[in-house]
């Protein structure tokens, strides 16, 4: 399992090119979501992507960070998300591989996540705080098509929709 989660990242990094202009919508036989991904230097191989993804169709859906070329020495770190200056989430991530990057992962709960969801599709710029102290990576991320994008995430994961619907 920890092999085919690392190679889904992976696939992630090949989107990051077009991810840096906003948020891209993904689909192959190692999973689908939306992604962006900001930073990505194939020189060094250093790259950070931000993604609400499934692993297969009728999988759980997961709010995933992916990092490779920085070091983190925290086994659960949180995760604050800031969206247009406002904070709308802080999660605790599970560490799910370290094999060529950072891999961190925490099931999107619809109910919990739902301020998160509706802030990504809404705002224009979201800050990422991963970890505590002075080992925290802090990224910027545009929140560019992440309308489109995280809308296509049910459709593409065979799920029902991420952010419940108003009774």
């Amino acid at each position: 399992m920890r092999q085919i989660v690392l190679s889904a990242l992976l696939c992630l990094a090949t989107l990051s090119a077009a991810c840096a202009n906003g948020w891209e919508t993904f689909d192959h036989d190692l999973g689908a979501g939306a992604a962006v991904c900001p930073y990505d230097d194939a020189e060094t191989g250093a790259l950070f992507c931000f993604a609400i993804a499934c692993l297969e169709a009728g999988g759980p859906v997961y709010i995933r960070i992916a990092v490779a070329g920085s070091t983190l020495d925290q086994q659960m770190p949180p995760l604050q998300i800031v969206v247009d200056g406002k904070p709308v989430a802080r999660l605790f991530l599970d560490l799910l591989d370290t094999d060529d990057m950072l891999d961190f992962a925490k099931p999107l709960d619809r109910e919990r996540d739902a301020d998160l969801v509706i802030a990504l599709v809404e705002g224009s710029r979201a800050m990422l705080v991963l970890g505590v102290g002075p080992s925290a990576l802090i990224q910027e991320v545009t929140l560019r098509g992440s309308a489109s994008a995280l809308k296509a995430v049910p459709a593409l994961c065979d799920q029902r929709p991420i952010v419940s619907e108003p009774d």
